[in-house]
């Protein structure tokens, strides 16, 4: 029997991945991975260039696809927070003085979720905060318990419509079927966070190639999010302009030597700097590169710590900040982002997994994974609701084609 699959499908502004993870015995194990640079097809998370998306997404999904042995067909696509906006709601009821059923659960979550959504928008997310039965909050699971007033507080995600039909379209174009969309840090969070972290209150930063996102986590449920125009590109695009080079060049740069100030050892040690077109190599020193990097960055870490700030006077944060994405590695950002936030910062790498945990440990894989653990839990939630196992046909993400059996099956549908 072939197993199943999901697939998470991380568009983001320099790259596009995709995850497999296939599901064993109520756990999910990374199977594949692939990867493809965007060149130009989004910025900011939005796309601008559906050609050359389509070519990226096709690019990564064929990457996956020869890794996991399968055929990919579904994927579950992430939505950059740039595009969303997030509308926080409450529903109530009467319950007349008895138990709350699964049913009135489900009536007043309809009831909160009823709120005026501008047409140019879509829901994505509706996520429970808390229930409230006769006043008392803090209630994560109002079943089976007396009163005569039931309340929910909701968080809705809506993105704009144009934004998520192109993502969409994009999909559809490389021969894939959107299973479902997922926010960012929302899915970035199934994979860096531990559940105690989220019920005790956690920021987590999510730096990207085009934007930088901050989500707030408290009592195991998002609280808030906030957006940054700002991302690793303009480190890059700064590195460039100061040293001078190329934009290739300077990636290459910041990867290889890039860091903070605060963690330079020797700032005058040199290193070599190709020119732009035309011009000769220089020599420079690193505390140059390390300069440009660290007024960037500061920049940015404190415009989020003054966020985190009026977050913390609704949420406090005691299990501190999480940093994630692939611009979080930059060496001595950890150090820089606690002495500004005042609180316990590490980088967080995707877990919950098995399988190639050697090959998915990079923060820039953390919305990836996410996708996939989000894909699974959410099937999962729709098997209990449904109180039996989902057919085969409605498993969310790809159906696999391993072996020999499926590589015959996938011939024959090909010749027919």
């Amino acid at each position: 029997m072939p197993q199943e699959l999901i697939v998470g499908l991380d568009i983001g502004t320099t790259k596009i991945c995709a995850v497999v993870g296939e599901v064993r015995e109520n756990q999910v194990e990374i199977v594949g991975l692939g990867c493809a640079p965007t060149t130009g097809g989004l910025r900011k998370g939005v796309v601008v260039n559906i050609e050359n998306t389509v070519r990226a997404i096709r690019k990564a999904v064929e990457e996956a696809q020869v890794m996991a042995d399968c055929e990919i067909r579904s994927v579950y696509a992430s939505v950059g927070g740039g595009q969303t906006k997030v509308i926080n709601s409450q529903g109530i009821i009467a319950i007349k003085d008895r138990e709350v059923t699964p049913a009135d659960m489900d009536r007043v979550i309809d009831t909160a979720r009823t709120v005026a959504i501008p047409s140019d928008r879509e829901v994505i997310h509706t996520l429970v905060q808390d229930f409230l039965i006769d006043g008392q909050d803090g209630i994560k699971d109002p079943v089976g318990i007396h009163g005569v007033r039931l309340e929910c507080k909701v968080h809705i995600v809506t993105g704009a419509v144009t934004s998520l039909n192109n993502i969409i379209k994009c999909c559809n174009r490389a021969n894939l079927e959107v299973t479902g969309l997922a926010l960012k840090s929302l899915a970035a969070g199934e994979a860096v966070l531990t559940e105690e972290e989220k019920e005790l209150g956690v920021a987590l930063i999510d730096f990207g190639g085009g934007t930088t996102d901050l989500s707030i986590f408290a009592e195991n449920a998002l609280r808030a999010n906030f957006v940054l125009p700002v991302g690793g590109n303009n480190l890059t695009n700064d590195i460039a302009v100061g040293l001078p080079t190329s934009l290739h060049i300077a990636e290459e740069l910041k990867k290889e030597f890039g860091s903070c100030l605060n963690v330079l050892s020797d700032p005058a040690e040199m290193m070599e700097v190709p020119g732009l077109t035309g011009r000769d190599t220089q020599q420079m020193p690193r505390g140059r590169m390390a300069e440009i990097i660290h007024l960037r960055v500061a920049e940015i870490i404190n415009l989020l710590g003054k966020e985190l700030q009026r977050a913390r006077f609704n949420h406090p944060l005691h299990s501190g900040a999480v940093l994630t994405g692939g611009s979080s590695l930059v060496d001595g950002l950890p150090e820089l982002a606690g002495e500004v936030f005042q609180m316990h910062t590490r980088i967080g790498y995707p877990m919950g997994v098995g399988g190639l945990v050697d090959v998915i440990h990079d923060p820039s894989f953390a919305t990836a994974v996410g996708l996939v653990l989000h894909g699974f839990r959410t099937q999962r939630k729709a098997q209990r609701q449904a109180g039996r196992w989902a057919p085969q046909a409605r498993w969310a993400g790809s159906r696999s084609s391993r072996g020999f059996w499926g590589r015959v099956k996938k011939w024959f549908r090909e010749v027919v």
